[in-house]
């Protein structure tokens, strides 16, 4: 009576490879894609909160404000190793610039532009809110 080899063939072994090969190169993509997605959250709160930020400064001062770090500014407490204000998780670089009236003391846009590997989010790299609370690109909020 013979007995019955335990075991994998090597076929066996290079389709299960195969297998498990396919499920990461789709699974991989996937997970990064999701991963830059969400990201998108530290720039959208970031976004929020020098909008607010610049409402109350505006009720303090009667102007908006550029000045994102100083104390005299908007006092935001998040900035890289040069002193540029980034978001709170530092995925994005941020900044204030005049809104669609031309000048500061009326309107602001805030912009949020990816850095380092959130650069890789082609389809959103950049997110901005304006004194008119107008988001953009409506696809990424």
């Amino acid at each position: 009576m013979r007995t019955a080899n335990k075991g994998f063939t090597l076929t066996e072994l290079m389709i299960a490879i195969a297998i498990v090969g396919a499920l990461l190169g789709i699974a991989i993509p996937n997970y990064r894609s999701f991963i830059l997605k969400s990201h998108r959250t530290d720039a959208r709160s970031s976004l929020m909160e020098l909008a607010s930020k610049q409402e109350r400064f505006i009720a303090q001062r009667n102007t908006y404000t550029t000045d994102i770090a100083s104390a005299a500014g908007l006092n935001y407490g998040f900035t890289d190793s040069n002193g540029v204000p980034t978001s709170q998780d530092g995925y994005y670089m941020l900044a204030v610039t005049p809104g669609s009236s031309g000048d500061i003391i009326s309107s602001y846009l805030i912009t949020a532009t990816a850095i380092g590997t959130q650069t890789k989010d082609t389809a959103c790299p950049t997110l901005t809110f304006d004194s008119a609370a107008k988001k953009g690109p409506a696809a990424c909020w």
